[in-house]
């Protein structure tokens, strides 16, 4: 293993970045095509997205034990486990789709009747939803297979899928939802199903190449020790799945209580949270390079530079994080002006950017040490404190605050107080170095 630098964290982290705002610029693009056709068209689109952003949460979290396994193997210069674990990655992951289609699909109204749109909305969002189901296999599939390159340190190839699969999904959803070229008019289930064909193919033609030897990495048969191996990747991962699971359920009753403030403080947070989502995407990159290096030099057998590895990284996306809050700080009416006329809300919204701000520091620190701890296979630490956090700042303080009838800038800052929780927690785990202990390297190949 070579030695860890700033330049070798920002050689695996800047595709990531860029893979993470391609896909989120899709569904821009998608949401751009749905507002064509009227308001309830963009409600279902923003219905189908938020479902499935939901299981893309819980579906990363799993991800912790293939980043876990793929990047301790690679690091101990065990490829034949390395790909025996991402082969077995795909395929479990695969079969999660297609039960999550068998789940989902016959209970898509009772799933979308959580949102109580307009009969139209609601018919179209059913629809949305269906062919999104359809087609979660290969999108998950996507999903480990990217995890698994980036494990060994290449980010290039999920940058690569990225791009790909994203311009054959808005070409092809244009295409059903329009009636391009002698297709017919689909509306907004063409989005959902020609993006579903276009993840099919890409999946498709890069699982090929790999098969065939068009990477480094090579791919393994995931047979052998199928049941031990998989009970690996489980026991690992589901833990990380739990946290999002709780994470996603909290921040929707926090939403809820919030909605008890009336409609300009309720969108001012949306749109809040719509800007913190370009800022997450680099943070998060950073989580899955923290848990790519801390992997790979475990597996490597070296302890220390598994440690400075979670702290060079973290100290990167600091520098970056303190740098983006001074600028949304500085500009924050600006911005807020430039997504909303409505004064009320721009109030509201030059509040919650403040707040905002100073939560990037502590969100650096949280997501990078989150991220080492799940690479060394300690995921059980920080689901246990996102828990704590989100029960005490997203549910209890706000019922506490809405029933004192306190400001709303309070609830706001919540987010403070949970970023704080987290940070402080993970960073005071990752340097008692307990995620040292339990993790023996096998490197015999089998």
């Amino acid at each position: 293993m070579s030695p860890i630098s700033t330049i070798s964290i920002w050689r695996l982290t800047w595709p990531t970045i860029i893979s993470n705002i391609t896909y989120m610029l899709m569904g821009v693009a998608f949401l751009k095509m749905a507002g064509s056709l009227g308001a309830d068209a963009v409600s279902a689109v923003t219905t189908g997205q938020r479902l499935y952003f939901v299981l893309h949460a819980i579906v990363m979290g799993l991800c912790s034990g293939t980043t876990a396994m793929v990047g301790k193997y690679w690091g101990a210069n065990n490829q034949l486990l390395a790909g025996r674990f991402a082969s077995l990655s795909i395929l479990l992951f695969f079969l999660d789709g297609l039960l999550f289609a068998w789940i989902a699909i016959p209970f898509r109204e009772q799933l979308v009747g959580i949102f109580n749109l307009s009969e139209d909305a609601h018919r179209m969002a059913v629809d949305f939803t269906f062919w999104t189901a359809i087609f979660a296999p290969a999108m998950l599939s996507t999903l480990v297979f990217n995890m698994s390159f980036r494990a060994t340190g290449d980010s290039t190839t999920p940058l690569w899928t990225a791009i790909f699969g994203v311009i054959l999904s808005v070409i092809l959803g244009a295409a059903m939802t329009f009636g391009w070229v002698g297709l017919p008019i689909m509306g907004i289930s063409g989005l959902a199903i020609g993006g579903g064909i276009a993840m099919s193919v890409t999946i498709i033609t890069f699982l090929l190449i790999w098969v065939f030897g068009g990477f480094n990495f090579k791919p393994t048969s995931p047979m052998p020790d199928l049941l031990a191996n998989g009970k690996q990747l489980v026991n690992i991962g589901m833990p990380a799945a739990f946290e999002q699971a709780f994470f996603q359920g909290g921040l929707l009753i926090f939403m809820v209580f919030l909605a008890g403030y009336g409609n300009e403080p309720f969108a001012a947070y949306g749109i809040g949270l719509s800007i913190l989502g370009i800022v997450i995407v680099v943070a998060y990159s950073f989580s899955i390079s923290s848990a790519t290096l801390v992997s790979q030099h475990l597996g490597a057998g070296d302890h220390q530079d598994a440690y400075d590895a979670g702290w060079k990284t973290m100290r990167t996306c600091l520098y970056i994080m303190i740098s983006g809050g001074v600028l949304m700080s500085w500009y924050a009416r600006e911005i807020a002006s430039f997504m909303i006329a409505d004064p009320l809300v721009i109030h509201h919204m030059v509040q919650f950017t403040y707040i905002l701000s100073a939560c990037l520091p502590l969100m650096a620190i949280e997501f990078s040490m989150a991220g080492a701890l799940r690479g060394a296979g300690d995921t059980r630490y920080p689901m246990k404190v996102t828990i704590f956090s989100i029960a005490i700042t997203r549910i209890v303080a706000p019922w506490i605050m809405v029933t004192m009838g306190v400001d709303v800038v309070w609830l706001y800052a919540t987010s403070l107080a949970d970023f704080s929780i987290k940070s402080s927690l993970n960073m005071r785990r990752f340097r008692k170095k307990d995620w040292f202990k339990g993790h023996p390297i096998n490197t015999e190949r089998s």
